[in-house]
């Protein structure tokens, strides 16, 4: 009987916690994915440890009657003095058999052998077993199709590999690996983690590469494949649960929008995103990636990421450390509480008491004789009030665990808004006043994170404009790019690519404008394409692509005959995003010049993208001799994307804010 009710007890406690989670969850639908996930890892690593908690540290709560059911009545007889019938039945119904034990007397004992709750073990224990079978398959699985893949030692592959790993801020990169025997990519193991490829990833665009290395990337990043991992063990362990299956189900499905928000942060458009995706569910109908390991994507869960993906009005940004830590504490605190909590009987409580009125005294007894009969004032400790006093202690212990929990995961809560601002201050001030310069520097790398408070943005412009440091300056440079689009800010910007005379920051300010993707700034950058240095040339090009105006300047059709070859790329690269059908002449002229292999490619490409204009020139180039440039016009005319690296620059990796430049 006891062991049957702590397990229903642990059930509950499991229960508790599951619920819990999920009103969290749907209370932070305006908060990222990356919280939401936070909440369901901590519920599922609780139900593991659950069982243990309550067994090595339980926390007694007084909420079971006391033993002693004494009550208060009014005087009667000598004889009245022994317990009544009724009382003697409460007593010995609560009464525990064993210090500790919640099992009431005269409960009949369980027959040998097979019991009911013996049965029930068997079955839960079978299923648990088969279920956890079932995980090990799938790791053997996995590791099967990574001993046959082979490692993809593809330039092209591994140069987007370790530049994506570089601004993740990993330490190493994981193994790239692609396999005949998988259709969908995935990210797998716990201690080397490794990502695999199908073959179909022969045939994927520049763009597609980028967009599957960083979710997959983003995965390893987050360490999703322990958590993972986790959910899949509680479903073994909890099997006969639909809550945790739930929940199991949302740890797997906020990681994948957690990873698709980080790819849309890193300057993937939404569209193209969803397209890629859209086009690798679609083409894979059952992919058959082992249960343990995380593939790009399941049918059942794409309509939903669709959604989110294209919807511009949700939170992208996880909160800060501070924030994380403060709802991780929270669930953990109340895992404790809920885990741990036992109910056992109440001690006697001295208040409050009722004292036994008197009956009135018998004729014919002295005052002497009343005073030796008298009884003893009886105390009466009313269970009903301790026993509500003793759970609203523990729900408002509940409530406000919960109150802070849902606190800390909202992105902008008055206190993680309030701390925010007061670090935003502190590094603006530091940046303003300080008289290291290295201080100031690092003051301005940290300041990257809240450029779109007004008081970040304001310090970093004046940097920008009047610090004499040049690595300060340029640090304000690169941490205007995730600020806000305002006069100040691009003005600031503006007047560093014009006017200042230090290379390595007016590529820095031109990569910033360029970030932006604004069509105004296109006649600035348009105007760097005259500097002199070639990385500055290169950078404006790219930032004239990303702005995407509706005609290509004149100075940036001018730079297809550019002596960089890193400008040429660049140029080829923005005219493609522009498609503007007019410098179809120039791109046909430019490619009859051109002698890198690579940016005959690009040219095609560029082509390509103007449309049917440009139908002539590419049937021209089948017919040339080198099979290269035929597989790169057919491409084109088949309205695909021509193969080989493509150098759009990619948000510039953050840099450490202690190493000059």
């Amino acid at each position: 009987m006891a062991t049957s009710l702590s397990i229903i007890l642990v059930l509950l406690k499991a229960t508790c916690l599951l619920l819990i989670a999920l009103f969290a969850t749907l209370a932070m639908q305006r908060a990222s994915a990356r919280s939401r996930h936070v909440v369901w890892l901590v519920a599922l690593g609780a139900l593991l440890v659950l069982p243990a908690l309550a067994a090595w540290a339980p926390l007694e709560l007084r909420v079971l009657p006391a033993a002693d059911v004494s009550t208060v009545g009014s005087r009667q007889s000598a004889g009245s003095q022994q317990p009544t019938a009724v009382q003697s039945v409460l007593a010995e119904a609560v009464a525990p058999q064993s210090e500790g034990s919640l099992v009431p007397r005269g409960t009949p004992s369980l027959p040998d052998g097979w019991t009911a709750l013996g049965v029930l073990l068997a079955v839960w224990a079978s299923v648990a077993v088969a279920l956890l079978a079932w995980l090990a398959w799938g790791a053997f699985q996995v590791r099967r199709i990574v001993r046959r893949a082979d490692a993809l030692k593809d330039p092209a592959w591994q140069t987007s590999l370790y530049e994506i790993a570089d601004r993740l801020g990993l330490d190493a990169a994981p193994r790239l690996l692609r396999s005949d025997s998988v259709k969908m990519p995935f990210a797998a193991g716990l201690m080397t983690p490794t990502i695999v490829l199908p073959a179909s990833s022969d045939e994927w665009t520049t763009e597609r590469r980028t967009a599957v290395l960083i979710h997959e990337l983003g995965h390893v990043r987050r360490h999703d494949l322990v958590g993972h991992t986790l959910g899949r063990i509680a479903c073994a362990l909890y099997w006969f649960h639909p809550l945790v299956w739930t929940a199991a189900r949302h740890l797997r499905a906020e990681s994948e929008r957690a990873c698709d928000d980080l790819a849309l942060a890193f300057g993937t458009r939404p569209s193209e995103y969803a397209e890629h995706l859209l086009d690798i569910v679609t083409c894979v109908r059952d992919h058959a990636t082992p249960s343990i390991a995380l593939a790009l994507a399941h049918r059942k869960e794409f309509e939903g990421r669709m959604l989110a993906i294209l919807n511009p009005d949700l939170r992208r940004k996880g909160m800060g450390r501070a924030g994380t830590a403060l709802l991780v504490s929270s669930l953990l605190l109340l895992a404790v509480v809920v885990g741990g909590a036992m109910p056992v009987q109440r001690a006697a409580i001295a208040a409050p008491i009722q004292v036994a009125q008197e009956a009135p005294p018998a004729p014919g007894i002295s005052a002497e004789a009343r005073a030796q009969d008298k009884p003893v004032t009886k105390v009466r400790v009313s269970d009903k009030q301790a026993t509500r006093v003793e759970v609203n202690n523990v729900q408002s212990m509940v409530a406000a665990t919960v109150h802070v929990m849902a606190g800390a995961a909202a992105q902008k809560s008055s206190a993680n808004d309030s701390t925010d601002d007061q670090r935003a201050t502190v590094l603006a001030k530091a940046l303003r006043t300080d008289s290291d310069a290295s201080v100031r520097r690092t003051a301005a790398w940290g300041l990257e994170q809240y450029a779109d408070q007004p008081v970040a943005s304001d310090a970093l412009v004046a940097a920008l404009n009047g610090d004499s440091d040049q690595s300060v300056r340029e640090m304000a440079a690169w941490a205007l790019a995730s600020a806000n689009r305002s006069p100040a800010v691009v003005q600031a910007l503006e007047k560093a690519v014009q006017q200042d005379s230090n290379l390595k920051l007016k590529s820095t300010a031109v990569w910033a404008l360029g970030s932006m993707g604004d069509a105004s700034s296109v006649d600035v950058l348009a105007a760097a394409m005259s500097s002199p240095d070639g990385n500055v040339r290169s950078m404006a090009a790219w930032g004239i692509g990303n702005c995407e105006p509706k005609k290509a300047p004149a100075s940036l059709v001018k730079a297809l005959s550019d002596p960089d070859v890193n400008v040429r790329r660049s140029t080829a690269w923005a005219l493609f995003n522009i498609q503007d059908t007019s410098t179809l002449p120039a791109l046909e002229a430019a490619f009859a010049k051109e002698t890198d292999p690579a940016i005959q490619a690009d040219l095609i490409r560029a082509m390509g993208a103007t449309g049917e204009s440009s139908v002539d020139a590419l049937s021209r180039l089948v017919s040339s001799p080198d099979a290269r440039i035929r597989n790169a016009a057919v491409t084109a005319l088949a309205g695909g994307n021509a193969g080989g690296p493509w150098p759009n620059p990619q948000p510039r990796p953050r840099p450490f804010p202690n190493v000059s430049p």
